[in-house]
């Protein structure tokens, strides 16, 4: 009889100030591959992978909760195949403790293992040069620092998983589930990435951090002409901006205006007030039962029809959909799409 194949050896690196649940939460979707579904269905268990936590001297290390972590070994004592970054706090001060850990993450990249960051693990992966030209994600709230640090990175703040070739990167702190079930369908295939799914309750078709994500417009850039202009377009939504008369009032051409408050908030001033206007309508759709017709009326859109694609731009879902997913108080009857009955059809 041939030999079984070995394992492929996955790492999870815990630093001091880790995320706890971003270690032990991947730790029990790959150590379980291979082995829960089997025994559900009384099958004999043969685990898909060897699964380490290792940290960079082999000492337990103290999670931001407070929580003791106590390694199976040094990062320097294994050699996987796949290395894991849960998501740190206090990243100046971890990227300061931890050179060596970025020479050996550099080394194993250079063998070919895959690394995959969770979360603000994907600012340590960045730390290490390898991110530069390729694409990336982190969190939504970590969007402005990231880019601040790291501007040669390609990064796409709106997907939920990023895959360049063995750089791997998930956004914030839940999404190590639908990481770990990506790597399992990498590693093992779709039927086992499914059964993961449905074991762990994973949404297989969340594809987008975008729902999700809240704007407020960046205002630490110092730019006190600007931050009049933004504190106007927040202030006064349903007002129709003429963008030229906005530029005057406050001692500027309009592309000089437009050129500044790009360069400090990374956005148009028409776009800006787009963000705003959604990030509006989406408290207004999570909070009541107004109409998206009445909700775009109330943040300055006449057209409901192109404020809708704006909305699905920015969010990836029709309003009725936001609603749904985020209101408490919705009512079918107040949504904006066609019901269906349990057939499908419309209703």
């Amino acid at each position: 009889m041939s030999p079984q194949p070995a394992r492929p050896l996955i790492a999870i690196l815990a630093l001091d100030g880790v995320l706890a649940g971003t270690v032990s939460g991947p730790q029990d979707i790959f150590s379980l591959s291979g082995v829960l579904w089997q025994q559900l269905h009384a099958e004999e268990p043969a685990p898909d992978f060897t699964v380490r936590v290792v940290t960079p001297d082999g000492e337990p290390v103290r999670a931001c909760n407070d929580l003791v972590i106590s390694p199976h070994a040094a990062a320097g004592e294994v050699q996987p195949d796949v290395i894991i970054l849960p998501a740190i706090m206090e990243i100046d001060a971890v990227l300061a403790r931890n050179r060596p850990s970025l020479r050996w993450l550099q080394e194993a990249h250079q063998r070919g293992c895959i690394l995959a960051a969770i979360c603000s693990g994907a600012l340590l992966l960045a730390e290490t040069g390898l991110l530069d030209g390729r694409e990336a994600t982190t969190h939504w709230a970590l969007v402005s620092e990231f880019r601040k640090r790291y501007p040669r990175v390609l990064l796409r703040p709106d997907e939920l998983i990023t895959d360049s070739g063995n750089l791997v990167c998930s956004g914030a702190y839940s999404a190590y589930l639908d990481l770990a079930v990506h790597l399992v369908d990498r590693l093992c295939g779709r039927q086992a990435a499914l059964r993961a799914s449905k074991l762990f309750l994973h949404d297989p078709g969340r594809r987008s951090q975008a729902p999700y994500s809240v704007f407020a417009g960046r205002h630490d850039h110092g730019d006190r002409q600007i931050l009049a202009i933004q504190e106007e377009l927040e202030n006064d939504l349903a007002r129709s901006f003429n963008f030229d008369q906005l530029a005057r009032n406050h001692g500027m051409g309009r592309r000089t205006m437009e050129r500044h408050f790009k360069e400090a908030t990374g956005l148009t001033p028409l776009a800006y007030l787009q963000r705003l206007r959604v990030e509006r309508a989406k408290q207004l759709l999570e909070t009541g039962n107004e109409s998206f017709d009445e909700i775009s009326y109330r943040v300055g859109y006449q057209d409901n029809s192109f404020f809708r694609k704006l909305f699905v731009k920015y969010t990836s879902l029709l309003p009725g959909a936001y609603r749904a997913r985020f209101c408490r108080c919705s009512d079918d009857r107040t949504t904006d799409e066609p019901r269906t009955t349990d057939s499908g059809r419309a209703g």
